[in-house]
């Protein structure tokens, strides 16, 4: 499930006080139209390829980064059902295990790698959140990228997996970043990503108050088509995109509250959706496996 954002009226006033104009980080082109507006933020749509992104941003929204709640959100002990599919994913990630080194960006809590490192794995993170940090050296995990790039920190070609869950959407400039995920991987390594997919039927059955929707946060928002251009531009062709889950939640963030709807007509549907979308490019979570071929 894609994180949700926690930020104090003061963090914002703080913050929002300086904007910034940006452009397209999957083409570079300044041509965009207005979306909607939620709560101040304009998220705008790519004329030239069609992502959507929120412009203009907070100037210092990388800096918020490292203290907003966002980071460290998780839960603080997992459930069985929880731990048997992070095992489930770990033994199909072990397909590409020759390095025996796993990179995870933005790891949170730290607990899927707490149990790659408990199944031999050699275990990475890259965090700049200050709490997640001390969450992942309590959990001992000690190669811990907190500045730079990853490359400066773990060198060409060192990882078979790179994981990055819920993050891209977060990031400033993801091509950079996915150019350097591209150079970190041996060949034949892989990309695991998730994101919220603004093309989803939740975000269109919802409007500009879906849950999801915050532009003080989630500053870049891609859909099956753009983060299969972006994948490619950065070089990954082996592409594989999946889509799962529907919500009827909304939510505003400045102040945080939740938007109660008494009644929806979805709402006696939502489990069957929810069951059957995932058959659909239209579910509210991508999940993407790009591998850099050999």
């Amino acid at each position: 499930m894609t994180d949700e954002t926690h930020m104090t009226s003061s963090q914002n006033n703080q913050l929002s006080l300086e904007m910034i104009e940006t452009r397209c980080t999957l083409c570079g082109s300044s041509n965009d139209k207005l979306l909607f507006e939620k709560e101040g933020f304009r998220h705008v749509c790519c004329q030239t390829c069609g992502l959507v992104y929120v412009n203009p941003r907070l100037k210092f929204h990388k800096d918020f980064q490292t203290v907003s709640g966002t980071g460290s959100m998780g839960d603080d002990q997992l459930s069985r059902l929880q731990i048997l599919r992070i095992c489930k994913e770990l033994s199909m990630l072990d397909n590409y295990r020759k390095l025996n080194r796993i990179l995870e960006i933005g790891p949170g809590k730290g607990w899927f790698l707490s149990i790659a490192k408990l199944v031999g794995w050699e275990t990475w993170a890259m965090e700049i959140n200050l709490d997640a940090i001390e969450n992942l050296k309590r959990k001992n995990i000690n190669n811990i990228i907190t500045s730079g790039s990853v490359i400066s920190g773990s060198g060409h070609e060192s990882f078979d997996v790179i994981r990055m869950w819920d993050v891209i959407e977060h990031l400033e400039w993801p091509r950079a970043l996915l150019e350097e995920i591209f150079n970190s991987l041996r060949s034949g390594g892989l990309l695991r990503l998730s994101t919220t997919n603004i093309n989803s039927l939740s975000r269109m059955v919802n409007g500009p108050e879906w849950v999801y929707l915050n532009g003080s946060d989630h500053i870049v928002l891609f859909d099956p088509v753009t983060i299969d251009k972006l994948l490619k531009l950065v070089g990954f062709r082996r592409i594989r995109i999946r889509t799962r889950s529907f919500n009827l939640r909304r939510k505003l963030y400045h102040p945080e509250r939740e938007i109660k709807v008494k009644f929806h007509p979805l709402r006696p549907f939502r489990k069957i959706i929810d069951e059957t979308i995932k058959f659909t490019n239209f579910g509210h979570q991508m999940i993407v496996d790009a591998v850099k071929e050999a």
